[in-house]
């Protein structure tokens, strides 16, 4: 009888359905977009505004990197990006052999990740893992001419150690 009763307490507690209590539901207006006839289009690029594309397969043993292989180079009509304003970062980026045509990127076998609040430094670095593709957008133009660039060169910055050399 003890048991038949337990049973039933344990069946309404666990069956019983809860009901909602009205709450104040926030709405939104769904976001506007113009009309297509009042977009911008992006400037096309002029006829020396090229980039190269190199799709780099990094290899790191112990979070250095040991190896680096071009796996696909690709040069298209673009506007690069705005590369050479950056003046400091893990590894700099040499094209051809014009040290003025260079620019620096932070390595990518890390990202960067934040830290609890209150701690002293907002932020740390976690690696990407053993194998990383990475994609480099390389320009070919700067002050409005054409870079005459045959290779790239990417060295680390703090003891200058080869990163890749290749041909694009």
């Amino acid at each position: 009888m003890a048991m038949n009763f337990l049973m039933t307490v344990f069946l309404l507690i666990f069956s019983t359905v809860s009901v909602a209590q009205p709450t104040q539901v926030e709405t939104r207006e769904p976001p506007k977009f113009s009309p297509a006839k009042e977009h911008k289009p992006i400037a096309k690029p002029k006829a020396y505004q090229r980039v190269a594309i190199l799709s780099i397969l990094l290899k790191y043993e112990k979070g250095e990197v040991v190896g680096a292989e071009l796996m696909h180079s690709k040069r298209v009509a673009s506007v690069a990006p705005k590369v050479f304003v950056r003046k400091m970062g893990d590894w700099q980026v040499t094209i051809g052999n014009n040290q003025k045509a260079s620019f620096f990127v932070n390595d990518p076998g890390f990202l960067e990740a934040e830290n609890r609040p209150g701690d002293k430094i907002p932020y740390h670095y976690v690696s990407r893992g053993n194998e990383v593709e990475w994609n480099l957008i390389v320009p070919l133009y700067k002050d409005g001419e054409a870079l005459d660039a045959p290779t790239v060169t990417i060295k680390r910055v703090k003891d200058g150690k080869m990163i890749l050399h290749t041909k694009i």
